[in-house]
């Protein structure tokens, strides 16, 4: 390829904490691979292009060597140390290059084959709309909703699948008109129908109220029409179908509509057209603000946490530079507070257990919204239906929430992932700092880094997800059986760009080709759950602890939650494993009651006493 300026350095020194080697550096169409020796034979480290964060080529050194920072977007830090400084200058604009790009199309994904071929090859059918929506109930236990062909060609709503679950009452004519008041078409449409009470979960957009105060009597029918649907089930004993009663004692029918947003920026959104729903409207349910905040402040959130990391990484020496010893950087772990990080994870837990609840105990129906319902809402939906519904606590349960809520109903994965990265990410030292030596640079340029929390559109929204889910994990660790590492791996190739399952924003762009009679893009890509299912992996990806018991639903005992999990939003803590750090480095010292000191104990005993 023209962007390989040099394809092979010999005797480049490659440094990360826990490895400083020297040995060859390849660079290829897609990869960037360092070879060294080692006592079991010759090791591999392969870094994708897509995985590269920022590259910051360092001044030269006392003794004439030229390093290059790397940092990745799943964490980790690296130097790259040159004996000769041209090489570290094709080096560093080659990996530019081959980094940044103009289409998702030059990918990797689009060339990977693996050899030998996965075991699995059902990933991309994986999901089945019609499968998973019977399954929870759609057309065996209740009449109160259909499937519309509505979008099967997109041209209702780009975004939105082409199978939709909507109200059997509601026709596709009030849908259509329906559409027009919704943010990009994207109707209140079903997710979830829960096994106990036939209580739902739908999602959408938000409405276009804008400055004239617009309404839509066809949405307004539609979420009447949402919140009535337990009226219809069937029922073996009884003909017709009757209506539904409550099946959780003090229950009480309170359907929301839950606006991820504070109430402020729903309202700051009428000035764009937007806007949130008039409940006057709306008298089947009421309304509640979750106050999550949108992509930018998660993107600058996160931004602060690499950013305490990159500090304590910039506090050392770089190491094999000017003879300089390899130590660890200590983490300000206020810097980590201050960034809001696990305030943000908290505050979707606690929407979360909030849609969970008026599911599960009090038998109503919730519908979610953030703006244009493809970032908070899939995060809130998933994370109700993954403490809802144990079939998504399974292996290949989880797969097909994935595929259902984020891969089908739309993320924009391409935008928020930054997958064509910037070349703002690739820093090279300027004539007045290059006399301060390497590290004085590293740190002079901590500032001056340009994040991919300055391109607008991306956002961490998917990794957050992970995030939530891990914290949950960690919480129920019997009731999950896919294991953390399933979770890393999923991070990973979030950002590898090797597989075909995040590459794109929606539905459409994956099953429509883009010219007529050519072959779809997810024909040519591979699924990522194809690796993760095969033999060779999923062996290391479930959980042992795992215990799928806990969750029967015939266990009506005091002690039994009928498979339903209530996370604690304020037990939460940084994923320190994803980071690459430990949990002293991140969360300091866990100290639990049984190891408190005999004074503290007392103490706290006292405070209880009358």
């Amino acid at each position: 390829m023209d962007a390989i300026r040099i394809a092979k350095v010999d005797r480049v020194q490659y440094n990360k904490p826990g490895l400083r080697v020297e040995g060859t550096l390849h660079l290829t169409a897609h990869h960037l691979i360092f070879k060294h020796p080692d006592p079991s034979g010759d090791q591999e480290i392969w870094v994708p292009y897509p995985l590269i964060s920022t590259v910051v080529r360092l001044p030269l050194s006392l003794y004439g060597q030229s390093p290059i920072a790397f940092r990745t977007r799943t964490f980790e830090y690296f130097t790259l140390v040159f004996n000769k400084d041209r090489d570290a200058y094709d080096v560093f604009e080659s990996v530019k290059e081959l980094t940044v790009t103009s289409s998702v199309y030059n990918m990797y994904a689009f060339y990977y084959q693996p050899n030998p071929p996965f075991t699995s090859n059902d990933g991309w059918s994986l999901y089945n709309p019609r499968e998973e929506f019977a399954r929870m109930g759609v057309g065996s236990r209740t009449k109160a909703w259909r499937f519309t062909d509505i979008n099967k060609d997109y041209s209702f709503c780009p975004t939105y699948p082409a199978r939709l679950v909507v109200p059997a009452k509601i026709s596709d004519a009030v849908l259509a008109h329906g559409g027009k008041f919704r943010s990009k078409s994207r109707i209140p449409a079903l997710v979830y129908l829960h096994w106990n009470n036939h209580s739902s979960i739908t999602r959408s957009s938000q409405p276009t109220v804008g400055l004239t105060n617009s309404r839509s009597v066809q949405d307004e029918k539609l979420v009447e029409a949402i919140f009535q649907s337990h009226h219809l089930i069937l029922s073996p004993y009884a003909s017709p179908p009757q209506r539904s009663s409550s099946a959780v004692y003090g229950a009480t029918a309170t359907n929301l509509i839950i606006d991820a947003r504070s109430g402020t920026s729903g309202v700051a959104n009428v000035v764009r057209g937007g806007g949130t729903e008039n409940m006057d409207y709306y008298k089947e349910g009421r309304k509640v603000y979750l106050g999550v905040d949108n992509i930018h402040a998660m993107r600058d959130s996160l931004a602060k946490v690499t950013d305490a990391l990159r500090d304590a990484d910039a506090s050392i020496p770089v190491p094999g530079v000017d003879g300089t010893e390899e130590k660890s950087g200590v983490i300000n772990r206020q810097a980590l507070r201050q960034s809001g990080w696990l305030k943000h994870i908290s505050a979707l837990l606690d929407g979360a257990s909030v849609i969970v609840r008026n599911i599960h105990i009090n038998s109503s129906h919730v519908l979610i919204h953030c703006s244009d319902g493809w970032d908070r809402t899939a995060q809130l939906s998933t994370l109700a239906q993954l403490c809802l519904d144990p079939y998504f606590r399974t292996y290949h349960g989880f797969q097909v929430l994935i595929e259902k809520d984020w891969i089908s109903f739309g993320h924009r994965f391409a935008d928020r992932c930054g997958h064509l990265s910037s070349e703002k990410f690739f820093l090279t030292p300027s004539s007045e700092g290059s006399a301060d030596g390497p590290q004085a640079f590293l740190a002079s340029v901590q500032n001056k880094i340009v994040s991919p929390s300055h391109l607008k559109e991306t956002s961490p929204v998917f990794h957050q997800f992970l995030e939530c889910v891990r914290q949950i994990q960690r919480q129920f660790p019997t009731r999950f059986e896919f294991n953390e590492r399933f979770l890393e791996r999923l991070h990973y190739h979030l950002y590898s760009c090797q597989f075909g399952t995040f590459l794109f924003n929606n539905e459409r762009e994956r099953r429509v080709p883009l010219e007529p009679g050519a072959q779809p893009a997810y024909l040519r890509l591979q699924s990522v759950w194809d690796l993760l299912n095969s033999d060779s992996e999923r062996s290391h990806l479930i959980n042992p602890d795992y215990d799928p018991t806990l969750d029967a639903r015939d266990q009506l005992g005091g002690t039994s939650d009928m498979g339903v999990l209530l996370p604690n939003p304020k037990d939460v803590r940084f994923w320190h494993e994803l980071y690459g750090r430990s949990e002293d480095d991140m969360n300091g010292r866990i100290v639990t009651s049984e190891r408190l000191p005999f004074r503290m104990k007392w103490r706290r005993l006292r405070h209880r006493l009358p």
